[in-house]
């Protein structure tokens, strides 16, 4: 009986053993997996930085499926309202099916009664290789973010690398592209051909870029055309 008892004794200090070095080896491994994965310390610490990041891209995916619930209900893309107006709004309950979407302020390096919320551009816009150059798309953008959150914005999608600053918008103010809406009426008309305006952005459907007075914005295309 005795004997039983200490071999049992024997192989529970093992297996503890044996477990607590394979969950070092697990954690460590995991931590230098994670080191290589585009984590931007330069806003925040560890997974926050790029949590921030997804939540803002999720944000708007959501926008996004109101839009494309709104056009695929038979309302023209011209006549679509960043509201919650009856067949045409993203944010009716009924046509788009979406909602306001308020942004992590922690994201933002100013505080202006725009920044923290999507701007509605419409069809004001025509990117740099996308579509047909001389046809505008239908975009929404952010403003006033930190240049570390722009960053990381650009290395989630495309792959650019955190140390890399954004391209710039050449001849593009922060006011020229985003004009001047407010909290309540989110949507901007100003007409911006932004063709060839940042190098190496071309064919980018989202991305982040830097104003010419060092503004950083994430434009976002709801449709290309």
């Amino acid at each position: 009986m005795t004997q039983r008892t200490t071999s049992a004794a024997k192989q529970r200090g093992f297996s503890l053993l044996t477990g607590f070095i394979l969950a070092i080896i697990m954690f460590g491994s995991l931590a230098f997996f994670l080191a290589g994965q585009g984590i931007n310390s330069g806003f925040g610490s560890n997974y926050t930085n790029t949590s921030k990041v997804s939540s803002l891209l999720a944000s708007a995916g959501y926008i996004n499926t109101g839009f494309d619930a709104v056009t695929l209900g038979g309302t023209t893309p011209s006549t679509v309202t960043f509201d919650s107006a009856t067949n045409t709004g993203v944010f009716n309950p009924t046509s788009g099916g979406s909602s306001p979407q308020a942004l992590d302020p922690t994201l933002f390096a100013r505080n202006t009664a725009i920044d923290g919320y999507w701007i509605y551009r419409s069809n004001g816009i025509t990117l740099y290789g996308v579509g047909v150059a001389t046809t505008a798309d239908y975009t929404m953008m952010v403003s006033g973010l930190k240049l570390s959150a722009c960053q990381q914005i650009n290395n989630t999608l495309h792959g650019i690398p955190l140390t890399t600053a954004p391209s710039t918008l050449t001849g593009f103010s922060d006011l020229l592209l985003i004009g001047t809406p407010t909290a309540t009426t989110p949507t901007s008309l100003v007409v911006s051909n932004l063709n060839t305006a940042a190098v190496g952005t071309s064919g980018w459907l989202n991305g982040c870029y830097m104003t010419t007075d060092t503004n950083y914005v994430y434009i976002h295309t709801l449709l290309a055309q």
